[in-house]
């Protein structure tokens, strides 16, 4: 008796089992959409013999996508008593559950009793989807213009729908399209709308959809503006400069300039500082394009940029140089010379011209520059020699030293020495009458021509008579050059010979010729 008494408990059921509190739904289905909060009515009841109190009654069902609600009922229940309330379950909108019948399960709970039962959440069909335009809010006029519409589901399930945009221009409208699209759960349709350098004016771009009956849309504003810009270009130290500014006269950045030479098939594309600016370096002569995008309205300019040329000579202990331009003799440019000795500088007369005591560089190689802010700098060599001195006659004198150096002739008798002296004086006179005759001839009646070669250069000046006209000059020389270049008249090359011809220079009138040696 006493080992069956002992086995019993063992047969017995669990406490879950002998619960006396019974849950019970007052309904087998609820209804309710993603967003919805769903209430679910139920009953306890106390089928024990004793007063139950604090009981928890909670919801159990699919973990995601639903927010279920615990409550406590303080009590106390009677025995025989019944007990009526609600519970909630959220449906999340967040990530859509998709639509169907969900199986929950209501439990009550006392201490280590429960009780529990079944009901069915149908969660129906829910519509939504945002909407979005994204587009700046101003563009400067001649840049393109790019709008990103998108419309995103939010829905649980596939929607089917009709969905479209309109682009205003000042209230006109410009485009309107409209389509048909189907969207999955969480899916994006997108739209990139460029408008290439559109016009000035206020724009409005509306993006609408209706899905299932829901119907949303959205709107956004930008501006096309132009601005009054004004440019300045010019070439100084070596540089182009350009300059762009706004009607108040303040720098504009972000300026396109695009920059060619003529003939090269080469250009270079900058964009103006902050300040406005640009500075484009140059190193060859010749003509620059340049085209400049002012807020869309393209301008063109041409820059003439120009480069020295230098002719130099020697005449003595003096150096002659002479600046040219492209057309003419260029004053006031700064001219260098630095030989053996030093430097020395110069500024060219009004006809171009300089002139430097070579005794202050030295003699040899010289460089010889030219500076200007509104040309190119140019530079060349030239060989100065120290001018020939004549070794004098020599002179008779005196046995007697004399105070000073002036000549004395031999002391003879007085008849005697008068024819002598007078003789020695007489040859004198005919000698110089004939160099002077010379001397005159050559110089009044015929042209010089001066040749000189320098390092991989060959210089040569002719000067015209200095009472009459050269017509016609001609000069012919076999040498290999690459480059020959005059301060007038014709000059070519061909067949390994340079020639230059002049038609006329005026009496005592100089020119010159530079062949750059190959």
């Amino acid at each position: 008796m006493i080992i069956i008494l002992l086995l019993i408990p063992l047969f017995l059921p669990g406490t879950a089992a002998q619960s006396p509190i019974v849950i019970k739904a007052l309904t087998d289905k609820v209804s309710g959409n993603p967003g919805d909060v769903v209430k679910i009515p139920f009953q306890l009841i106390n089928l024990g013999n004793t007063n139950v109190s604090n009981i928890t009654v909670y919801v159990t069902g699919p973990s995601e996508g639903f927010l279920y609600e615990t409550k406590i009922i303080p009590g106390p229940i009677r025995p025989n008593e019944s007990v009526t309330g609600t519970i909630t379950v959220q449906i999340s909108n967040l990530n859509p559950v998709s639509p169907g019948d969900y199986t929950l399960k209501l439990v009550a709970q006392s201490n280590a009793s429960y009780s529990e039962t079944e009901v069915t959440l149908h969660v129906g069909t829910y519509v939504n989807f945002d909407l979005s335009i994204d587009v700046g809010k101003r563009y400067i006029y001649g840049n393109n213009v790019t709008a990103l519409l998108r419309i995103t589901s939010r829905s649980n399930g596939v929607v089917i729908g009709r969905i479209g945009y309109t682009l205003y221009l000042n209230g006109t409208v410009l485009q309107s399209v409209e389509t048909v699209i189907f969207l999955r759960p969480g899916e994006s349709w997108y739209k990139t709308l460029n408008l290439r350098k559109p016009a000035v004016g206020h724009y409005t771009l509306r993006l609408w959809a209706n899905f299932g009956g829901h119907s949303k849309s959205t709107t956004t504003d930008f501006l096309v503006y132009q601005r009054q810009l004004n440019y300045r270009a010019y070439f100084e130290n070596g540089a182009i400069h350009v300059m762009v500014t706004d009607k108040n006269g303040n720098g504009v950045g972000g300026i396109t300039v695009k920059v060619a030479r003529a003939g090269s098939g080469e250009s270079s594309i900058l964009v103006t500082a902050p300040d406005g600016t640009v500075t484009y370096p140059v190193e060859t002569a010749g003509l620059y394009q340049l085209t400049i995008n002012l807020d869309g309205k393209v301008v063109t300019d041409v820059i003439p940029v120009r480069q020295l040329a230098l002719d130099v000579g020697q005449n003595g202990k003096e150096l002659w140089v002479r600046v040219r331009g492209p057309e003419k003799p260029v004053p006031n440019i700064t001219v260098t010379v630095s030989g053996p000795l030093g430097k020395s500088y110069a500024v060219t007369n009004s006809s171009g011209e300089a002139v430097i005591d070579l005794t202050s560089v030295g003699y040899g190689s010289l460089l010889i520059s030219a500076e200007s802010t509104q040309y190119l700098s140019t530079h060349t060599t030239f060989n100065a020699r120290p001018p020939v001195t004549s070794t004098p006659s020599p002179t008779p004198t005196s046995s007697t030293p004399q105070p000073t150096p002036n000549v004395t002739l031999p002391s003879t008798s007085p008849q005697k020495s008068g024819r002598s002296g007078m003789g020695y004086l007489g040859l004198l006179l005919i000698i110089s009458a004939v160099i002077l005759a010379g001397t005159s001839y050559v110089a009044f009646f015929m042209p010089t021509v001066h040749e000189e070669e320098l390092d991989r250069h060959y210089f040569v000046k002719v000067r015209s008579p200095r009472l009459r006209g050269l017509e016609n000059f001609r000069y012919e020389k076999g040498i290999s050059a690459v480059e020959a270049k005059a301060t007038k008249g014709n000059v070519s090359i061909n067949d390994g010979r340079v020639v230059w011809e002049i038609e006329n220079l005026e009496p005592g009138e100089e020119a010159y010729l530079q062949i750059r040696l190959g």
